[in-house]
């Protein structure tokens, strides 16, 4: 398949996707003249400079009694968002990232979705209960300072480490354990350690990690990474019950949060080397199925608008629904180059 959306990509008006093209496409090295540039004018893309307005002068975003609710207003996301962005790390992002950690990391390394806060409120009118880790929350966010700068941090290192220790014996994880006792492994609670782990340099990985790494793969593998004999996803969230279906699976997405798609999994897996495994091929056809006539893919969904929740609003949005999406298609791009599906100019 011919790149033919590349000058699209490339086009200066979108700088971070102009960088990641640049680099993943065309394997531009990080100090080139033309990265370097793309990468600063990250800076003032509009999503980026809306972002830090919306911050103020608190250096986070609001509540200030955590930094995870309400979705997808508060610190984490904007700091998910700004890492999949290609930001580079600055003084405001650097206070977030602070108050995360101070709010939401456990004496374990893990990463708990409710704050210090919001336990000492719970505390003194239920007189007993306690945080614990989520392997979603954890992924996600080791992920996410990993792509921002943290790597060397103590702290990251010692959330990565944790991740392993909620695997479930099916290989994935689940969000719901240990509160509940699953019997199988969610899609969605999966892909994010396995996304926290492709970013981590191999020469860093410890056996437990490889491990780890390698079943979670197997557990997304075995289901053609996107194929279930039911609906891939339950959530129950305050009272109100969700469920995720094949359909949604088979939409690609922008940004992605903590939900999964099919395109999201192949990103992940390429990157973590299984390009050539047979059992992601039905997804790489379905990939290949959605391309339009111009060689561009749309932006089927956001995972806000699509579904019309009135309480959960993006602060930024980053394209228009159901329109031909460059962040879509980078990713697609990302994919097709590693598995030699894209012919890539010289």
């Amino acid at each position: 398949m011919k790149a033919e959306a590349l000058p699209w990509l490339l086009e200066p008006s979108n700088p971070p996707v102009r960088m990641f093209t640049l680099t993943d496409i065309l394997s531009k090295p990080a100090d080139d003249k033309e990265v370097r540039a793309a990468r600063q004018s990250t800076l003032s893309y509009r999503p980026v400079s809306a972002l830090k307005k919306a911050q103020g002068k608190r250096g986070y975003w609001p509540p200030d009694d955590t930094c995870y609710n309400p979705k997808f207003t508060s610190t984490v996301w904007q700091l998910q968002l700004l890492g999949e962005l290609g930001t580079p790390r600055t003084p405001w992002i650097d206070s977030a990232v602070e108050r995360f950690l101070e709010q939401h990391q456990l004496d374990d390394g893990s990463l708990c979705p409710m704050s210090s806060i919001e336990l000492e409120r719970w505390l003194a009118k239920h007189k007993k209960g306690k945080r614990v880790g989520e392997p979603c929350l954890a992924g996600n966010m080791v992920r996410t300072l990993l792509v921002l700068g943290y790597g060397e941090d103590a702290r990251v290192k010692k959330a990565l480490d944790w991740l392993p220790e909620f695997q479930q014996g099916d290989g994935g994880w689940n969000c719901d354990y240990p509160d509940r006792k699953p019997n199988h492994s969610s899609f969605m609670s999966t892909i994010e350690p396995l996304w926290a782990y492709s970013e981590v340099p191999r020469s860093s990985w410890s056996r437990k990690m490889k491990r780890s790494c390698e079943e979670g793969a197997e557990f997304l593998l075995n289901h053609r990474l996107y194929k279930s004999h039911r609906d891939w996803r339950h959530v129950e969230l305050r009272g109100l019950s969700e469920v995720f279906s094949g359909d949604l699976v088979t939409m690609f997405h922008f940004p992605l949060y903590y939900y999964y798609d099919a395109l999201h999994a192949l990103r992940v897996l390429t990157r973590l080397g299984y390009e050539n495994d047979e059992r992601i091929e039905d997804a790489v056809h379905l990939v290949l199925s959605k391309r339009t006539p111009e060689g561009k893919w749309l932006l089927d969904g956001d995972w806000s608008r699509e579904r019309k929740r009135k309480d959960r609003k993006l602060l930024v949005a980053i394209e228009e629904l159901n329109e031909p999406s460059k962040w879509v298609t980078l990713n697609c791009y990302r994919v097709l180059a590693r598995t030699g599906d894209l012919e890539i100019p010289k």
